[in-house]
């Protein structure tokens, strides 16, 4: 991946972030100085942080649209199956 060729033979689309990251890695006194950059290189590769994020987005709104619209119950459709006869 990092050797800078995408998918269809142009540039990676992580190269740029891999490219920061060896240069700092390359001029850095203690690798603990390109944390930064590693991270956005892993980022850009495996998105762990989007996806992260994603997830805390949908169980928010989950929670806040289960709270709004309480669940009907599956047979609900049918007579005599509400959860309010129950």
């Amino acid at each position: 991946m990092s050797s800078g060729f995408g998918i269809s033979g142009g540039r990676g689309r992580c190269f740029s972030f891999f490219q920061d990251y060896a240069g700092c890695f390359a001029s850095a006194d203690s690798p603990k100085e390109c944390v930064r950059q590693y991270e956005d290189y892993q980022e850009c590769l495996y998105h762990r942080k989007e996806l992260l994020r994603l997830k805390l987005v949908q169980e928010e709104w989950e929670r806040q649209h289960k709270a709004s619209n309480p669940d009907p119950g599956l047979l609900s459709f049918l007579p005599g199956f509400s959860k309010a006869s129950s």
